[in-house]
């Protein structure tokens, strides 16, 4: 009897947190930023990391933006998908399909943006379930969930050794060119006026910052017990919709990465 609610509760968080997986990807898709609007953008910013060199050097990126018929295809494969996978989220065959073309995706997109963006959240959260034996799916799910946390740990620790703390007026710096575009625009909506606020009260804005590297910070608790994953999650998405709202960085493609931390307790049960 036990087995089975957590059973039935393991495949409803998962459906959930696919379906803001599937949301996720359609914000990709009606802002214009999904493998159909790539179609003949050639500008190559190709990262360091060896596995984005595979996908270049066999001309895969390329092949699919030279093709938009093929990039429409590709949307209408992951939306599809998705919609399956939600329906039965062990289906751990269609786990390496989208994991295989959210990378892919990840892969083409950061090659045409001429910044960076770290938010690999969307295709990172299938490593659970790329398995089909409960212990390999465990392994899977500890391993992942390690990164997630060294992920916000290192951020907080880079502010820390950047020295980024012991400057007051280092966040209010950030604000006057983040919201540069607003100014040019003649924005004048309430994120303006509250930008206009804390570049003008960098006290204000030092404990914004502040509150930012401990929100960051205390997932390193998750590194020691699991008992408080859910209240992880909590403070990390409202890091990050927080620094939606005031630094204009949309959390959109991490948040089903983030969720992961909400199977913890399940995971556990079902791996024991």
């Amino acid at each position: 009897m036990q087995n089975s609610f957590i059973n039935r509760s393991f495949t409803n968080k998962s459906r959930i947190l696919f379906c803001i997986v599937l949301f996720e990807y359609g914000l990709f898709i009606f802002s214009g930023t999904s493998f159909s609007f790539l179609h003949g953008n050639h500008f190559f910013s190709i990262e360091a990391d060896p596995a984005f060199w595979i996908f270049y050097l066999l001309k895969i990126p390329q092949f699919i933006t030279g093709h938009q018929w093929l990039g429409v295809l590709l949307d209408a494969t992951i939306v599809v998908s998705l919609l399956f996978f939600i329906r039965n989220p062990f289906n751990n065959r269609l786990a390496v399909l989208l994991f295989l073309l959210l990378f892919l995706f990840y892969t083409t997109f950061m090659g045409y943006l001429a910044h960076r963006n770290y938010q690999v959240g969307f295709f990172m959260v299938f490593i659970p379930f790329l398995f089909k034996s409960e212990v390999n799916k465990t392994y899977a799910y500890e391993a992942t969930r390690y990164f997630l946390l060294f992920f916000y740990v290192s951020a907080a620790l880079l502010k820390l050794f950047n020295d980024s703390l012991v400057s007051q007026a280092h966040f209010s710096h950030l604000l006057s060119g983040q919201f540069t575009p607003y100014y040019l625009e003649g924005n004048t909506g309430l994120r303006t006026h509250v930008n206009l606020y804390l570049m003008s009260n960098p006290a204000i804005s030092y404990i914004l910052y502040l509150l930012s590297f401990f929100g960051e910070l205390i997932a390193i608790i998750g590194f020691f017990t699991k008992r408080f994953d859910k209240w992880i999650a909590i403070i990390i998405l409202a890091f990050h919709f927080s620094n939606w709202f005031i630094m204009d960085i949309a959390p959109f493609g991490q948040l089903a990465f983030i969720c992961l931390l909400f199977l913890s307790k399940e995971m556990r049960l079902r791996g024991s």
